[in-house]
């Protein structure tokens, strides 16, 4: 009997792979962190501290034809945080769970958890820094020819599995979103407009019936580069309306500019500006002009040690420059230099200046399947950095941070 079984299985493997594809992969990766005041600093009451955190995926892939699925199985823990001979269970989840179907060699739509990643992954990225990583539940439809690809996504959310409308109240979350995005190639200039509608769900003060305030953020990216040319620039503009999920209404804007220039193979260098909209002291109660970065990756952008991953009310101003340096083909080192400061003054303080940022990255590709990086950055605050962080009334730690990260892929 369990012969016939077996014989069974290995015949439907056989012909299932006959008319389709099934693609496995996986990924573990640990990274160690010394942490002496990354994301605000540590008084000197505070001991610094040594922490391992894990994270593995397994992906499961299938295609046939018109057709693509993928599953994510994800675990993310910290070393220690289970006892030895205690199995955890609530680190593992569900990361990625999608069907595809394309209609046509062109239109192709995606259902499920899925990664929204778009141009830098400064509104929307997968946040692979971060050990669990961003995933909407969406429906995705994509158009593509050579020089032009459009997306429009769609989500509505909900608590539980409702028999009638409850509250939606998710911390980080959105009750419904809207977004639409297109690339065009036209020569060197690559142009991509985007615009995002975002809802959060509210109560009434009576608690009668819910009502619903909309967020919307319109803008695009315009990157300037020729084939052959070792010169880049990339531009970004976005403005932020209607009410933000304080309910405050919304008049906000970024804007950024980026230089890369490669002055051979083995070096790059790169200068740039992020401009954040702030709020000033005076403004009435109930608005904002403080912009907010959505479901970007914040290790990206505005320094490793990720101070002003949320910017402050008042707005941020980010002026940095870096090179990069391949002594080896497997070796890639790279230094930033950030300087920060406030866009308008703080209640507390007319001083503006927020100090300024060292990070140092190094990559080592130690085979195909292993890859090492490694860090160190260091702070440099002023009496503002204090200030906005609220730790001006005590004695604090030269703020640093260092990590090594190995990942393994399969």
């Amino acid at each position: 009997m369990k012969n016939r079984i077996f014989i069974l299985l290995v015949s439907a493997i056989v012909f299932t792979n006959a008319y389709s594809q099934v693609k496995i992969e996986g990924e573990v990766r640990s990274r160690s962190e010394l942490n002496s005041g990354t994301e605000a600093p540590l008084t000197e009451e505070q001991n610094r501290a040594f922490v391992t955190v894990l994270r593995s995926r397994l992906n499961v892939i299938y295609s046939q034809e018109k057709v693509i699925a993928k599953v994510t199985v994800q675990d993310t823990r910290t070393f220690g945080s289970v006892a030895p001979g205690t199995l955890a269970t609530n680190t593992t989840g569900l990361y990625e769970a999608w069907g595809e179907y394309a209609f046509t060699g062109t239109f192709s739509a995606r259902l499920g958890r899925q990664i929204l990643e778009y141009d830098d992954k400064r509104l929307f990225s997968a946040s692979n820094w971060s050990n669990t990583g961003n995933a909407h539940d969406v429906l995705l439809l994509d158009y593509h020819t050579d020089d032009l690809r459009i997306n429009l996504v769609g989500g509505w959310n909900n608590p539980g599995d409702n028999k009638f409308e409850r509250l939606y109240d998710v911390d980080k979350s959105y009750k419904s979103l809207l977004l639409f995005w297109l690339s065009k190639q036209a020569g060197i200039v690559n142009i991509t407009p985007v615009y995002v509608n975002e809802s959060f769900q509210y109560e009434h003060a009576e608690g009668e019936d819910f009502y619903r305030h909309y967020r919307n953020t319109l803008g695009g990216n315009i990157l300037l580069k020729e084939k052959n040319s070792p010169f880049s620039v990339y531009a970004t503009a976005y403005y932020q309306f209607g009410r933000d999920n304080k309910q405050n209404k919304l008049n906000a804007s970024l804007l950024a500019l980026r230089a890369d220039y490669t002055i051979r193979p083995s070096v790059a260098v790169l200068a740039g500006v992020d401009y954040y909209s702030g709020s000033r002291n005076d403004l009435a109660p109930g608005y904002s002009h403080t912009f907010n970065k959505l479901y970007g990756s914040n290790h990206n952008f505005n320094g490793s040690m990720e101070y002003w991953k949320n910017p402050p009310v008042q707005g941020l101003w980010d002026i940095y420059a870096g090179v990069t340096v391949r002594p080896l083909r497997a070796l890639k080192i790279n230094g930033t230099f950030h300087s920060f400061s406030l866009v308008k003054e703080h209640v507390a303080i007319d001083k503006k200046g927020l100090g300024s940022e060292f990070d140092l990255t190094i990559d080592y590709q130690l085979a195909p399947q292993v890859a090492i990086q490694g860090g160190w950055s260091a702070y440099f605050t002023t009496h503002t950095t204090k200030v906005v962080k609220g730790v001006n009334d005590t004695d604090i730690k030269f703020p640093q941070w260092a990590y090594i990260q190995v990942g393994f892929k399969f």
